[in-house]
């Protein structure tokens, strides 16, 4: 059964050390929900994900740019690998392009907020990034009551939200360089 969502978010890139760092003190003070690593390949033109883990196995939908604060999300949780592959043959066929597929180790944390529980999501994505994304699932794009509140947790993370063009040409290059692959 599919499930849409608004997903109002912000990231930050990291260092190493911050890295490490982070994950220490999230691990001693907030919920760990979720550890996982996660294949993803994307689709474009539009942003198509098909992911898999030994946790799920999903087609994400997002409308809109990537580096968006809010954007409608649609996954639909699949039963097998072979489904995935099944649909990224369709999306070839369809003239869809496929970015270099990555590899991402994840933890999820919970965190209250006025009023609210946020997901902190701290990211190392082989040959590509350290992030910590903090980010709340919605119904509705109510962008407008959670930007400050999860600009005010990067704050106490010590992170500044990333430059949306730096991270675009980051993507960029990431893109380029493994197409060759």
């Amino acid at each position: 059964m599919k499930k849409e969502q608004f997903e109002i978010e912000l990231r930050a890139l990291l260092s190493q050390k911050q890295y490490a760092r982070l994950s220490q003190e999230l691990s001693q003070k907030m919920k760990l929900i979720n550890e996982d690593t996660i294949y993803t390949t994307q689709y474009r033109p539009g942003h198509i994900k098909l992911k898999y883990s030994n946790k799920a196995i999903e087609i994400v939908c997002k409308d809109g740019s990537p580096l968006a604060l809010s954007r409608k999300e649609i996954r639909i949780p699949l039963e097998s690998k072979e489904q995935l592959d099944s649909f990224a043959q369709i999306l070839t066929q369809l003239k869809l392009t496929a970015d270099p597929a990555w590899i991402s180790h994840k933890k999820e944390f919970e965190y209250a907020f006025g009023g609210f529980t946020y997901l902190i999501s701290l990211q190392h994505i082989e040959n590509f990034a350290f992030l910590v994304e903090v980010e709340f699932l919605s119904e509705k794009n109510d962008s407008r009551i959670h930007e400050p509140n999860i600009r005010a947790i990067l704050k106490e993370l010590d992170c500044e939200p990333v430059n949306n063009q730096k991270f675009a040409q980051k993507i960029q290059a990431y893109r380029d360089q493994y197409a060759k692959l």
